[in-house]
């Protein structure tokens, strides 16, 4: 999977066009950071799908269906699956997201609510006037009620950037089209723009984004549409580049509680650089993902290496996804994940027992009394110990499941990146990791 140097190219020219473009109106808030709410869908109060009445269990069966779907779109994404002209995005459920952000955009400012996706690029919402909309709660954006909305045309390089094959435009208006299709049915068309983005005291200009038209499936009517925090070159923390430094970060708080997370950008996304470890991002063809290089596995005193085509100093791509939107972590499956299954029945001396959803591959009769060994990541660079409360979770009563499956790809999923503060420097390419208590707000 190796990066060819005319997209690379194009990228960076692409990349330094966008944030030259971004223009920043409180810069002395902008140079300290700002951080917002990431609301988990399902646990945080916070949060419109947030049910009282749901158990534990329910919320996390309704994750880990999402979890299953996303993966089956991350391998779409990443493999060389032709894409027909004109889409941005394919084979993903819309709502497969698990993270919310708000949105507060144009002059004078509106808010709105959006699903928080590290794994898509271009951020769009629903718009007025609307030839076709999906019923939402609250009212569409009113681009004509905004002093600093502005049409791209298909001649911008913003317009260009949405994919390397032509874009779709009225040639006779020369206003640029976009067009996002999901797996499940689910649409958005409409018109990239500009418009300015606030975020607490820091107003940011000329952000470009997706004014949905026509946007028609299964949608909740409690969002507007999706955030993107990718790393292509139409995403929002990509356009931000100049004001943040390419730096952000989050820190998840556990799905048990309910409690909202936080997500950092700028210098309030820094990690310790005591306290932390770091690993490389390495570039791949799909920029919008942030991928990593796992060498190891260690359970107990047992270590297993991840297969590799890439061995040593060689290694010039990473093997797995570091994903805010997947539940679970996917790993090899074979040999690799039957030995690491062994050790986790034989170091607990405990009897397994079948998932009757067949999400989990490794689970057990709950029992405070089982002593649970250690279960440790080694990136390359960095290694992690993974709490205990994130490897093994209750997924039912009685029944006890190790959080990380057997996949044809890997992922780094959201249950194990509980409590650890995931700080991103796009400018170093480098990710670090610093264990933390999320539930604690600084």
């Amino acid at each position: 999977m190796k990066l060819q140097i005319t997209t690379f190219s194009f990228f960076i020219v692409v990349l330094h066009f966008l944030c030259s473009h971004a223009h920043v109106h409180d810069s002395s808030t902008a140079s300290a950071g700002f951080s917002l709410d990431l609301i988990h869908r399902e646990s945080s109060p916070l949060s419109p799908f947030y049910n009282p009445s749901a158990t534990h269990s329910q919320r996390l069966k309704n994750a880990i269906l999402r979890s299953n779907s996303r993966l089956r779109h991350i391998q779409s994404k990443c493999s060389n699956r032709s894409r027909s002209p004109g889409s941005v995005e394919s084979y993903i459920r819309y709502d497969s997201g698990e993270y919310l952000m708000k949105l507060v955009i144009g002059t004078p400012p509106v808010e709105t609510l959006g699903i928080a996706d590290t794994g898509s690029d271009l951020t769009w919402i629903q718009c007025k006037p609307c030839k076709k909309c999906f019923q939402h709660k609250n009212p569409l954006f009113d681009l004509r009620a905004s002093s600093s909305y502005k049409t791209l045309k298909c001649t911008s390089k913003q317009c260009k950037a949405i994919q390397d094959f032509p874009t779709p435009c009225t040639r006779e208006h020369n206003k640029c089209q976009y067009r996002v299709a999901y797996g499940d049915g689910s649409y958005s068309n409409g018109h990239l723009a500009t418009e300015t983005l606030t975020f607490g005291e820091t107003s940011i200009k000329k952000i470009a984004f997706g004014c949905g038209h026509d946007n028609q499936g299964i949608f909740s009517n409690s969002t507007s549409g999706i955030i993107g925090l990718g790393g292509g070159p139409l995403s929002l923390i990509t356009q931000l580049d100049e004001t943040i430094q390419g730096k952000f970060s989050y820190c998840l708080v556990s799905i048990l509680k309910n409690e909202s997370s936080t997500i950092s950008f700028g210098k309030q996304a820094e990690a310790s650089s005591f306290k932390a470890v770091s690993t490389p991002l390495f570039p791949t063809p799909a920029q919008t993902y942030y991928y990593i290089y796992l060498e190891k596995v260690i359970i107990g005193n047992k270590t297993f290496e991840v297969p590799s085509e890439e061995p040593g100093e060689h290694i010039q791509t990473g093997n797995m996804v570091l994903d805010s939107g997947t539940t679970l972590t996917y790993l090899p499956g074979g040999k690799f994940y039957d030995g690491i299954f062994s050790t986790l029945k034989e170091s607990m001396g405990v009897e397994t027992i079948d998932d009757p959803d067949g999400n989990f591959k490794f689970c057990y009769k709950t029992n405070s009394d089982i002593k649970v060994p250690l279960v440790a990541f080694q990136f390359k660079d960095a290694t992690i110990k993974i709490p205990q409360s994130s490897a093994f979770v209750e997924v039912d009563v009685g029944m006890t499941c190790f959080t990380a499956v057997p996949s044809g790809m890997s992922i780094f999923g959201n249950i194990m990146q509980e409590n650890f503060l995931i700080s991103f420097d796009l400018q170093k390419n480098v990710v670090s990791f610093q264990a933390t208590d999320c539930s604690k707000k600084s």
